[in-house]
């Protein structure tokens, strides 16, 4: 299955649709939303840095639950 247990995570930052300036992020498998944020960060950089933590996240936990 791969890496990613057979995810396929795709990333998306878009501009805050309630507060101009600031970033949303958005986390995809195949196309349906897994997480989004809550809340706008201040700089596209910072909104994909956490999206790409959050994806880490999801797949150090598609190793541990595929063990045992």
């Amino acid at each position: 299955m791969g890496a990613t247990g057979g995810h396929l995570y795709t990333v998306e930052v878009r501009p805050s649709r309630h507060d101009p300036g600031r970033f949303t992020w958005a986390i995809r498998d195949r196309g349906k939303l897994v997480r989004g944020s809550f809340r706008p960060y201040t700089s596209e950089h910072a909104a994909r840095a956490v999206a790409e933590a959050e994806i880490e996240r999801l797949i150090g936990q598609d190793g541990r639950s595929g063990g045992a």
